[in-house]
């Protein structure tokens, strides 16, 4: 369900183990002791359907993080659907910084409120594994995974317990990012030099690895000759600008730089205005900074990712599946948009009138019942 508008974690699991105990993995501001957000939509009313009363609704929805504007986007596109229902209550929680350890804890307390379906975002998966199948034993078979894959690698998703994954396909998102990025700023086949690549959490496996594979794919097909640069750009604003501008002063002359993540396009755009350089940039997700980056033209691309869509439709497969609809086993593909400075003010309705913007969509995914569900290894390409 991409669609292009110019017409949208892991180094091995000792290491990611390390990481969120020795540097929490902060994706923002605050302690751990105080990572819990939880939040309730309550339903105002029963609404009526043509048999009668809709039948209640209770769900848990456990977030990867709640601190960053992704992570804002897909609660709202939750309490959206609840509010439109109208029979539907959902907890909702997830941790100000990305830690697992937390979440799960925060997944544990949500299911002590006995939900009657549950989704949640394994980052990483590896480290879900016991806690996905204490909620597919609590909840099950109304349990899915969004924003995040059951498995990082293909070739152990299908013995995942959870067999439902509503989000995107990260490396297509990438290759998307790259391919734009390079088509303008007419680089042709025969550049040489470096480009820099901004991944704000060290992985070998996941959903940005996924990303980061997206771009050196594209980089090897469309500028053979050009290496691609890996470095850890850190995933809060204040730590990525002290990233992005040691990475810069280092390879000051790269041929493109690109970040993976949603604080990279607004912390590559500051460096960029506060030190002047002048190179082709691009981003993927959408923040402030990475809007007006776009704006100035320091950014030439962005890949926005549909979060509200992708909170939206989660919550509502979950109230049908309780409901007595059957959830389909699969990807479900809620998208993203690529996004140009010919079409930034488009944002504006995505951003502030998301369920305008998102109703042909919602109602293409569910003019049937259930959305209609691609094969997960789909997810992974």
């Amino acid at each position: 369900m991409s669609k292009k508008l110019t017409d949208r974690g892991l180094l091995g699991l000792a290491a990611i183990a390390a990481l969120v105990l020795a540097l929490g993995l902060a994706a923002c501001g605050g302690d751990d002791d105080s990572t819990s957000s939880g939040s309730s939509t309550e339903p105002a009313s029963t609404a009526p359907s043509e048999g009668g009363e809709k039948q209640q609704v209770s769900l848990a929805m456990e977030l990867i993080l709640t601190g960053q504007s992704f992570g804002v986007e897909i609660q709202e596109g939750i309490e959206a659907f609840a509010d439109e229902d109208g029979a539907t209550s959902v907890e909702i929680a997830g941790p100000p910084q990305v830690n697992p350890e937390v979440a799960q804890k925060q997944a544990a307390d949500l299911l002590a409120t006995s939900p009657e379906g549950m989704g949640f975002a394994p980052f990483p998966p590896e480290l879900w594994t016991r806690t996905a199948k204490t909620i597919d034993e609590q909840v099950g078979p109304h349990v899915l995974n969004f924003n995040e894959r059951p498995s990082s690698e293909l070739d152990t998703v299908d013995a995942a317990t959870i067999k439902t994954f509503v989000g995107t396909a990260d490396r297509t998102l990438a290759r998307e990012s790259a391919e734009e990025t390079i088509k303008l700023a007419k680089l042709p086949p025969s550049t040489t030099g470096e480009a820099i690549i901004g991944q704000c959490v060290p992985q070998e496996a996941g959903v940005l690895a996924m990303r980061t594979e997206g771009v050196k794919e594209v980089l090897a097909e469309m500028l053979p000759k050009v290496d691609p640069v890996v470095f850890d750009s850190k995933p809060t604003g204040p730590e990525g600008i002290v990233a992005w501008t040691n990475q810069l002063a280092a390879h000051p002359d790269p041929v493109l730089a690109i970040g993976v993540c949603t604080e990279d396009g607004q912390s590559l755009n500051k460096v960029m205005s506060e030190k002047g350089y002048d190179f082709p940039a691009g981003a993927m997700d959408v923040a402030p900074g990475t809007i007006t980056g776009l704006e100035n033209g320091n950014l030439l691309v962005t890949v926005a990712v549909n979060w509200w869509l992708q909170g939206y439709t989660s919550t509502r497969m979950l109230a049908e599946s309780v409901r007595g609809a059957e959830l389909p086993e699969g990807w479900v593909n809620t998208g993203q948009v690529v996004i140009t400075k010919d079409n930034v003010a488009q944002l504006e309705e995505k951003i502030n009138e998301p369920d305008k913007y998102f109703a042909p969509q919602i109602e293409e995914l569910f003019a049937n019942g259930m959305p209609e569900a691609a094969p997960m290894e789909d997810a992974f390409k």
